[in-house]
């Protein structure tokens, strides 16, 4: 999924087009051990987005202090970019726009953080191959 979305990222900059973001949730559940060895799955952030964590793969699951914090910060990013356009404001750490000379994203975990060419070699190699 990570070279698909560059994929897309890189096709979509310009100047007569929309800002984009990319982000990449890295966040494992800290209150229950099964989810936690499942690590940051597809959709994980979806609960932290909603704040909801009643139903987390079909069970009850309690937050922990740092989620919940993680919750309100990732919903704040999220509100933010369907009322304007731009995920950044309200003294959040700065969500860079999407460069394609950087492939910079906002790395989403209990601490925030930039970061430039997530898995570029791999997906570089993933382009060379023939598609079906």
């Amino acid at each position: 999924m990570t070279c698909e979305a560059r994929t897309l990222a890189r096709a979509l900059p310009g100047s007569n087009r929309k800002p984009v973001w990319r982000y990449l949730f890295t966040h494992a559940f800290e209150n229950d051990p099964t989810l936690n060895a499942s690590e940051a799955f597809h959709t994980a952030e979806l609960y932290f987005v909603f704040g909801n964590f009643n139903q987390v793969f079909g069970r009850g699951y309690t937050a922990t202090q740092a989620e919940l914090t993680l919750s309100q910060d990732v919903m704040g990013y999220w509100t933010r970019f369907a009322a304007t356009g731009d995920p950044n404001g309200g003294g959040a750490l700065v969500w860079p726009t999407y460069d394609p000379n950087t492939d910079g994203m906002l790395q989403i975990d209990d601490d925030f953080a930039t970061m430039n060419g997530y898995h570029n070699a791999q997906c570089d190699f993933l382009v060379t191959l023939p598609q079906p």
